[in-house]
């Protein structure tokens, strides 16, 4: 004999509960009256059109992989880029101290001259 899984039973008349008891207010009612008829209708419409609907999710389908495929491409660019700038940082930071013990060298020297005049 099979164990009857009682967690999925009480979930279920738990859910059929609660939708019963929701359904006692007029808006919530109307509300889901307005909804089933509307997936209704649209169920129907797939069911007769089905051949619109495939190249409307093909359509779709396509534009998703396109603009994944750009976004791969903007994140490879992006990801070249910070290579770059991570590989000359350290060659830029050491042109600038040297650059600057030049320039200081250069002042100390013209302090220097000042001072002796």
């Amino acid at each position: 004999m099979a164990k009857r899984n009682k967690m999925v039973e009480g979930m279920v008349v738990g859910a059929v509960l609660g939708a019963a008891i929701s359904l006692f207010d007029k808006e919530t009612r109307e509300q889901f009256l307005h909804t089933s008829k509307r997936v209704s209708r649209k169920a129907v419409d797939v069911m007769k059109n089905p051949q619109e609907y495939t190249e409307l999710v093909k359509d779709r389908f396509n534009t998703v992989r396109t603009t994944i495929e750009q976004v791969a491409e903007d994140v490879r660019i992006v990801t070249s880029r910070v290579n770059e700038i991570v590989e000359t940082t350290p060659e830029i930071v050491e042109a600038v101290k040297e650059t600057k013990d030049a320039i200081s060298n250069k002042t100390e020297g013209m302090r220097d001259d000042s001072i002796e005049r």
